[in-house]
């Protein structure tokens, strides 16, 4: 039988392990100083008003409007809301959440508000940023039911959501050679981003999965998810934003509740000291994101054994253990 050897890499996976880098955070709890060319973790760098009598925004406590009352965009203007700014320090992973609603719809609209994220953004020219620029991009509709979500890559669309009803579009974009793992609520089930790719979720049903990046043949870069921004224009209508954050994916506590041993191990397993484990919850991932099957016995008290049931490729890999009030533990070792 082929032997594995397993060795410790971190102590934590990242997405455990290391603090989260927030990128913007913004909840409207003030109105005012919320625009700076050289923004800070709460700042737009810019909002861009076109024809300001016609498309407009406000800041009010505890909310953001954007309102465009005429439908034609070279007449009616167009709201452009960015961070121009480059995110630092450079982001590999994003996570955007966005609460939002459509207060009113006047006049339908396909693609009445753009959401994009990649690099270089120009905050003086108006113009549609080019593919080269993109990570990716998605768009919202304008309908005369209510308003959906829409993948541009792939052209999935949300169901429709009607006015005046708060949802929340969820963003996760992995531009890293690693899997991204997150998860929609605290509760819900973990997802994997994979690299390359980003996922689209309205509320906790998604819109895509896996999507593509780089549309057309845009050309990797490292700096791919340092610019954001949403531009509203078509249609005709009113939308409500009540939060935004943008993050880099990593959750907020951090552990060192266990530890794996021995290092290195045998080809008969991978034991994971700790009180609590959730056997029947553990889970091994390799570099690609994939689950890969496991069998796991519990020798003793606080020592979980995990065999693999196929010979693991050589790697990096992720072991995810769950406890019983729900909290995720993910520790990272090196296959060889």
């Amino acid at each position: 039988m082929q032997k594995t050897i397993f060795t410790l890499a971190f102590a934590l996976l990242a997405a455990v392990g290391s603090a989260q880098t927030v990128y913007f955070h913004q909840d409207f709890s003030q109105t005012t100083g919320l625009i700076d060319p050289q923004p800070d973790t709460g700042q737009f760098s810019h909002v861009i008003l076109t024809a300001p009598a016609l498309s407009y925004h406000q800041f009010h406590k505890g909310y953001m409007e954007l309102v465009r009352s005429r439908q034609d965009s070279a007449t009616g203007g167009i709201i452009r809301t960015l961070r121009a700014t480059p995110f630092e320090p450079n982001p590999e992973t994003l996570v955007i959440r966005i609460k939002l609603s459509v207060e009113d719809i006047q006049s339908a609209g396909v693609n009445a508000l753009y959401l994009y994220v990649g690099e270089d953004f120009n905050p003086v020219n108006n113009s549609f940023p080019g593919n080269g620029l993109m990570f990716a991009k998605c768009s919202m509709n304008f309908t005369d039911e209510g308003f959906t979500v829409k993948d541009l890559e792939t052209q999935q669309t949300s169901p429709i959501c009607p006015e005046k009803k708060q949802v929340t579009l969820t963003w996760v974009l992995n531009n890293s050679p690693k899997p991204l793992p997150y998860r929609i609520t605290t509760a819900g089930p973990e997802e994997t981003a994979r690299p390359g790719t980003y996922d689209l979720w309205v509320g906790d049903v998604p819109v895509c999965k896996a999507s593509r990046a780089y549309p057309g043949t845009s050309a990797y870069s490292k700096t791919k998810l340092s610019n954001f921004e949403m531009r509203f224009r078509n249609g005709v209508g009113k939308i409500r934003i009540d939060e935004i954050s943008i993050d880099d994916g990593t959750p907020k506590h951090v552990s060192d509740d266990f530890f794996l041993a021995p290092n290195p191990a045998g080809r008969d397993g991978i034991f994971v000291v700790g009180k609590g484990v959730n056997a029947a919850a553990i889970r091994l991932i390799d570099m690609n994101g994939w689950v890969l099957p496991v069998k796991t016995s519990l020798p003793k008290q606080d020592r979980l054994k995990v065999l693999p049931l196929c010979p693991p490729a050589s790697g990096i890999h992720t072991l995810e253990l769950k406890m019983p009030d729900g909290r995720l533990h993910r520790l990272k070792l090196m296959i060889e």
